[in-house]
């Protein structure tokens, strides 16, 4: 989440310096609103996609031997804790809501002032428009299909067509829709500074657009804007008469757009195309889990891990040469509590409702390693393949999964004499395709939840099996 709301940031921020440098000055209206809603919507949706076919792949730190990944088999169960404290995490997803009710209850309070202006005035037919004369001394402002004036003998003849002309003009264009997108996003966004600044940029070209629409003559507007400025405002959720910098946009009555201004139009491709290199899902570099002790965070969840033992030697004995060697291993960190729940561990209790899991994300990953050895690409023999500490919530997701650097292992094969015809180790970029394809498929698997005395828990499982190769 954290790196959504950078990339956000980050694609906001460049487009925002881009129209302040290039077409800010320019009377291209139609276009610089375009380019802004473009750079808001670019900005949520980019961060989402990615144009990269690998998955998030997360690779223990020292691949184990064969002997330690095929004797991982533990059978206890984590008991429930009633009591769970609330971490930074949940804290800021507190004060994140909370922002969200409260520019929510702002909003909500303003769309209630004008529905009472609008219950309260006196109508009367422009067309298609409908004028309400509040009776308040406030400046003129239009919202959906409606004008709303102080009242019309406050104007003279020549005034009221000037307001009209204008405030018609946003309601052609569907300024509205613009203006409900943006509320709806800055709800959403309220921490960050950038939308504030792109909701004021645009605002001020919809008035620069609303304004070309009054024919009078660029000083006669300006004395009666000045004039209108001085009344009350207008709800956020409306377009107000004197809204946006009273000189810059008597300035701009007058500015003519220039072939240099039209070319400026092409800076939106570069603009998205970094935003596309740079910021998307998985631009560059996979998304990795964030370490902090026995903690780990990864896409919104915070699993926190036991403290792994020391390493010890353990004697294996060679089933070929009767040798026996030392071989050094250790005890695993085990996943402990998901955002303060306690996980249920498949291989410390006998969970029975977890074998048909794991029988039918076996059979997806024989599928993906059927497609890729049809081409040829995985060297003919057996495999073994090794996913611990596959974390599932209780809405049947799997948030998290720990696959090993080379997730396909040859398994040690000798024929009748003795010789190892063991399939060579598959290779690197191989084996991490491989790898990418599975996370991927395991990412996206809905599994059955965990029902444990009628209430849905966490639970964790490693995942094992084999693959041969023809």
């Amino acid at each position: 989440m954290l790196q959504y709301i950078i990339n956000t940031s980050a694609i906001w921020l460049l487009g925002l310096v881009v129209f302040d440098l290039f077409l800010r000055r320019e009377a291209n209206h139609g276009y610089n609103r375009f380019y802004l809603m473009a750079i808001l919507f670019a900005g949520i949706l980019i961060p989402l996609w990615s144009w990269d076919n690998d998955s998030v792949i997360y690779a223990t730190d020292v691949s184990r031997p064969i002997a330690e990944q095929s004797a991982i088999a533990r059978e206890t169960i984590v008991a429930l804790s009633e009591n769970s404290i609330l971490g930074w995490e949940q804290w800021l997803m507190i004060i994140y809501i909370t922002g969200v009710a409260v520019v929510s209850i702002y909003l909500l309070r303003d769309l209630l002032n004008i529905v009472r202006l609008y219950r309260n005035g006196v109508h009367s037919k422009d067309g298609t428009w409908t004028i309400i004369e509040t009776g308040k001394p406030q400046s003129p402002f239009s919202a959906f299909r409606f004008v709303f004036i102080s009242s019309k003998h406050s104007y003279t003849e020549e005034e009221l067509q000037m307001i009209l002309a204008h405030e018609e003009q946003h309601g052609h264009l569907l300024h509205f829709v613009d203006v409900l997108l943006i509320r709806l996003i800055n709800m959403l966004f309220w921490f960050n500074p950038v939308i504030y600044i792109l909701e004021r940029r645009l605002l001020m070209v919809h008035e620069y657009q609303a304004d070309a629409a009054v024919s009078t003559t660029p000083s006669a507007y300006g004395q009666f804007l000045v004039e209108q400025s001085i009344l009350g405002s207008a709800p956020v959720l409306a377009h107000s008469f004197t809204r946006s910098p009273l000189k810059k946009r008597i300035l701009m009555l007058t500015r003519k757009t220039t072939t240099l201004a039209k070319s400026k139009q092409l800076l939106l491709l570069p603009v998205l195309a970094i935003a596309i290199l740079s910021f998307t899902k998985n631009a560059f570099t996979w998304e990795e889990p964030q370490r902090d002790g026995n903690k780990v965070t990864y896409k919104g969840n915070t699993i926190v891990f036991s403290e792994a033992s020391a390493p010890d030697t353990v004697m294996v004995q060679d089933p070929r040469t009767d040798e026996i060697r030392m071989v050094i291993s250790r005890i695993d960190p085990k996943p402990l509590t998901l955002n303060g729940e306690d996980i249920f561990i498949d291989d410390q209790h006998d969970l029975t409702e977890t074998e048909d899991v794991k029988s039918k994300l076996n059979d997806k990953i024989n599928n993906i390693l059927s497609d890729v050895s049809q081409n040829g690409e995985i060297p003919t023999g057996s495999y073994n393949y090794y996913i611990n500490h596959l974390i599932v919530d209780k809405n049947g997701n799997i948030v998290y999964m720990e696959p090993f650097k080379k997730v396909l292992i040859p398994i040690n094969v000798y024929d009748i004499n003795g010789k190892d015809i063991t399939p060579q180790p598959l290779t690197d970029e191989l084996n991490t395709r491989i790898t990418n394809a599975i996370i991927k498929e395991l990412e996206t698997s809905k599994v059955t939840t965990l029902t444990i005395n009628n209430v849905t828990r966490v639970y964790c499982f490693d995942l094992k099996g084999d693959f041969t190769a023809q």
